[in-house]
């Protein structure tokens, strides 16, 4: 389970940034810890079964502190829960991009695959695809999903055509489609009786998809 940090333990760690008093570190572990139970007890009850009481007590703080920190209340804190988690995602996409020596072509490949894995678990399945849309709406649930994701497809894709590895086609409308196919792929991924069966599938259509994009005089794969 990916677990929300408190910056307190790296204030100390540089002490040249200047030091938070103990009222904020306090603020932030409280707001850690309630983002923390949240994200497990809605990732293992759902959040219609998933009450304020008991958040509050997994956290260990009163019905008035979370209301404090989430005026909102349970939307409020399944919001920075969704995002939380997709923020772990595009981080993790991020550094295996910036990491890996292949080609473009390859580092594009090995994200889709990272992405397709990453839909596979449990938590990312059930907060982003699975509860996502209902709770927050499907506008503000798709607004948040484009804020996170949209980015980084447009990075790689414009990384793709510079290397002559796609045709040169209108960036964003291009972003937005694959975009569109990825989250088909996840949205079912998540509801699917055999996610692992669906994953291989779209893993080799949205491949198929990009593929076909390549232009006759690009380099070999």
């Amino acid at each position: 389970m990916m677990r929300v940090m408190s910056t307190t333990a790296s204030s100390h760690a540089h002490p040249g940034r200047a030091r938070r008093s103990r009222r904020e570190e306090y603020s932030e572990s409280t707001r850690a810890a309630l983002v923390n139970s949240a994200l497990e007890l809605f990732a293992e009850h759902g959040y219609a079964d998933t009450s304020l009481d008991a958040i509050a007590s997994a956290a260990r703080v009163t019905k008035g502190a979370l209301y404090h920190h989430f005026p909102g209340g349970k939307k409020a804190l399944f919001v920075a829960c969704f995002n939380h988690v997709e923020e772990d995602v595009h981080d993790r996409l991020v550094t295996q991009a910036m990491t890996h020596s292949g080609t473009p072509w390859e580092r594009a490949r090995s994200n889709l695959r990272t992405f397709l894995d990453i839909c596979l678990e449990p938590t990312y399945r059930r907060i982003v695809w699975q509860e996502g849309p209902h709770v927050m709406g499907f506008g503000e649930w798709w607004e948040c999903e484009e804020r996170h994701g949209l980015g980084l497809i447009r990075s790689m894709l414009q990384m793709l055509m510079d290397a002559g590895e796609l045709e040169p086609l209108p960036l964003e409308p291009l972003a937005r489609t694959i975009s569109g196919a990825l989250a088909g792929a996840a949205t079912a991924i998540g509801l699917a009786e055999d996610p692992n069966a669906v994953r291989a599938d779209f893993e080799q259509v949205v491949a198929r998809l990009l593929f076909g994009l390549r232009p006759a005089d690009a380099p070999p794969l």
